[in-house]
């Protein structure tokens, strides 16, 4: 994901989280024999819900829309990603920190 585009995307309403959920064990009905004894006990429908980033999706020939791509996120996964983001910003800067002085020393001579 380029989240560099995340708030375009969100703006254009093409992109953006929303919580989804996901069926984990269907519903089963009770069953009984012929004498009235339950064979097998109902169960209630489980789901699972979480937060997903939704993005519209389109056919690039025709135009034509496809399913929506999306990919589940925990906030810990994004708070690494920032992390990380944050690091290479950092030594990026100490980079440029350390060309400006290598550029200055240069201009000396």
């Amino acid at each position: 994901m380029n989240w560099s585009k995340y708030d375009s995307k969100k703006t254009k309403k093409t992109g953006a989280f929303a919580k989804q959920s996901v069926v984990t064990k269907e519903a089963v009905s009770e069953v009984k024999d012929d004498d009235g004894k339950v064979v097998r006990a109902a169960q209630a429908e489980e789901k699972r819900e979480f937060a997903a980033y939704v993005e519209k999706r389109w056919d690039g020939e025709t135009g034509e829309a496809q399913a929506d791509s999306k990919r589940e996120y925990s906030l810990g996964q994004l708070e690494n990603e920032k992390a990380r983001f944050e690091a290479d910003e950092a030594r990026a800067k100490a980079q440029v920190d350390g060309l400006a002085s290598a550029i200055a020393d240069f201009k000396k001579l």
